[in-house]
């Protein structure tokens, strides 16, 4: 990963221009499949189910309205005065056969007044005796023939009326999917006991044409069934087992018919669908909807892909546009490129640059600038070159002044002495100490010892000046004498306080005194004189140069201050306390640093 992230880091900015507009592109595609696929996805969900919902409620409403068209035909003929006589009646009259066939007739006519209906197929009637007792038809069939069958049971058990069951229950011959509503003839003197029993065929496409309306997706499946879980009527693709009924009525049982039973999280076989179950009205009759959610989520699938096909048609076709506009936005920084390359191998004759409004048109024009300034500061460097050699050369004739000084202070030391004149061998002494101190071999950097005997020496042939009226007293303990510290730093101090404070008293005497001492990191080297002293505007002026009040005070103060600056730092430097009349105080800070 981080040899990638460093390949990426030194593309060139063309290619990672290039690359982020690339991304900038793919973001609103994969924000698009994002959202489609977190929020679009839920509304495609929902709207599934309530169209599911409404489709279910739809059937169940259709399905009610069949179902209640033939049992109101159930209905009128179970409570005709006919055929409540004929269920009971007497069978022995019927030996006769025409006595059977004139009644038969009669029967006929009533029922088939109601074959109208083009769902119902054929209506049967099951009777204790009468005309069936004595010879059975497909018309009239005997009760006590089916008596045993479970059917039978199951409905002369119960205290419903109605009854919706599989007509091959009944008649094994009859056609797969073809539905038999029963409907009790109850006894005229005991409701609660009945005599025979109306069957209604239903055509098996009755109420497969109705189920099939209720399928959506291709893979819907729809069902008719009773409370006992008897599969009446399926839609044309049910590939479903039977459990499945059973295992929907146990999970309805706690749910009114009003408000039907829907789960949207139904399990089968590890696959998740959409389970809708409603009541139908008055019968014992419920339909159902089987949705997979393979097929509600198809929709949101389709819509991702196209979104994919879109943006893998859209990506191709921008590549050479951000390609193009990547060249074109980094043009100008390669022409500052190429520009920094021939100024990195000298050659400084190159074209100004084109300069325009944004921020790369602000960076050529420093450049250019740039350029401009250091080609001219390559003139000057090279006149101030010249310069330099020349000064050296110069600077190599002067050293041998001191040579020639040196030279010149030994002979008038020997005339002196064959002179016998012990005051001039004793000024020489001391000047010869004392430039030997400050050339110090063409070194910055001396020991405070090294300064405080140069000091000595110009303080001592002050005194021969003056009359001996100076003092001067060190106080400098010889653990600091090692300390470094720049060169003729405190003879300038030395020689302010004599010339412009104590040789301006009367009587022009005074004392100088020089201490030092560690204050953390640093050493402060300080120096007292009770000179005539300073005043405020004198201080203030002495580090400008310019102190006009004492000629010749200030720059060799301004040029000490400034040195130790330049060495060590801001904080490093003179600092000045003086009172008028009492005299002054100089405090001289530089880093403690040893010189060995």
């Amino acid at each position: 990963m981080k040899i990638w992230l460093n390949r990426l880091s030194n593309l060139s900015i063309r290619y990672k221009l290039f690359a982020t507009y690339l991304f900038v592109i793919s973001i609103p595609f994969i924000l698009l499949l994002i959202i489609h696929i977190t929020l679009t996805r839920k509304e495609d969900e929902e709207r599934a189910v309530d169209a599911s919902r409404k489709m279910l409620n739809e059937t169940k409403s259709y399905v009610a309205y069949k179902s209640e068209a033939m049992t109101e035909v159930l209905n009128f003929l179970a409570f005709n005065p006919l055929i409540q006589t004929g269920v009971a009646a007497d069978s022995a009259p019927y030996e006769d056969i025409i006595e059977w066939h004139n009644d038969a007739v009669v029967l006929n006519q009533l029922v088939n007044q109601f074959l109208y209906n083009k769902d119902i197929q054929s209506i049967q009637i099951y009777m204790e005796q009468g005309l069936a007792g004595a010879t059975e038809s497909p018309d009239f069939l005997q009760l006590g023939k089916v008596k045993q069958e479970r059917w039978y049971r199951d409905f002369a058990s119960s205290d419903e009326v109605f009854d919706w069951i599989p007509t091959r229950m009944a008649d094994p011959e009859a056609n797969p999917g073809e539905i038999a509503i029963l409907r009790k003839v109850l006894d005229v003197n005991n409701s609660r006991q009945f005599k025979g029993i109306v069957q209604a065929r239903i055509e098996s496409s009755a109420m497969q044409t109705v189920l099939n309306h209720a399928v959506l997706t291709p893979n819907t499946s729809s069902l008719l069934f009773n409370d006992r879980g008897e599969v009446l009527s399926t839609s044309d693709q049910f590939d479903y087992q039977e459990t499945l009924v059973a295992d929907v009525l146990q999970n309805i049982t706690q749910v009114s018919a009003a408000e039907g039973y829907y789960d949207d999280g139904y399990l089968m076989e590890g696959n998740r669908y959409l389970l809708g179950v409603e009541d139908i009205p008055n019968t014992n009759l419920k339909v159902a909807i089987i949705v997979p959610y393979s097929d509600i989520t198809e929709s949101t699938v389709n819509a991702r892909n196209r979104i994919i096909s879109i943006f893998m048609l859209v990506i191709p076709l921008m590549l050479p546009l951000a390609y193009f506009t990547a060249g074109t936005a980094t043009k100008r920084i390669r022409q500052l490129i190429l520009h920094a390359r021939k100024i990195k191998h000298g050659n400084f004759n190159v074209t100004p640059l084109p300069v325009k409004g944004d921020e790369i048109g602000e960076l050529a024009q420093n450049f250019n600038v740039m350029v401009h300034n250091i080609a001219e500061l390559i003139g000057e460097t090279y006149k101030l070159g010249n310069e330099v050699k020349s000064n050296e050369l110069k600077a190599l004739q002067a050293q041998i002044n001191p040579h020639f000084l040196y030279n010149t202070l030994d002979l008038i030391n020997i005339m002196a002495i064959e002179a016998g004149e012990r005051d001039i061998q004793r000024v020489v002494d001391e000047l010869a100490t004392f430039y030997k101190l400050s050339l110090s071999n063409g070194r910055e950097f001396v020991t405070l010892e090294s300064e405080l005997q140069h000091i000595e020496a110009y303080t001592s042939i002050q005194n021969m000046r003056f009359g001996g009226g100076i003092r001067l007293e060190l106080e400098v303990t010889r653990e600091w004498y090692n300390c470094e510290i720049p060169k003729i730093t405190l003879q300038p101090l030395v020689e302010n306080a004599i010339l412009h404070g104590i040789m301006e008293k009367e009587p022009e005497e005074g004392v100088i005194r020089v201490t030092a001492w560690a204050e953390q990191d640093d050493l402060v080297v300080q120096l007292t004189d009770d000179g005539i002293g300073m005043e405020a505007d004198e201080l203030e002026a002495i580090f400008k140069g310019d102190n006009r009040k004492r000629k010749g005070g200030g720059y060799g103060v301004r040029n000490i201050n400034e040195r130790l600056k330049l060495a060590y730092g801001a904080s490093y430097g003179l600092k000045y306390e003086s009172i008028p009349k009492q005299g002054t105080r100089v405090y001289v800070r530089i880093p403690l640093k040893s010189s060995k």
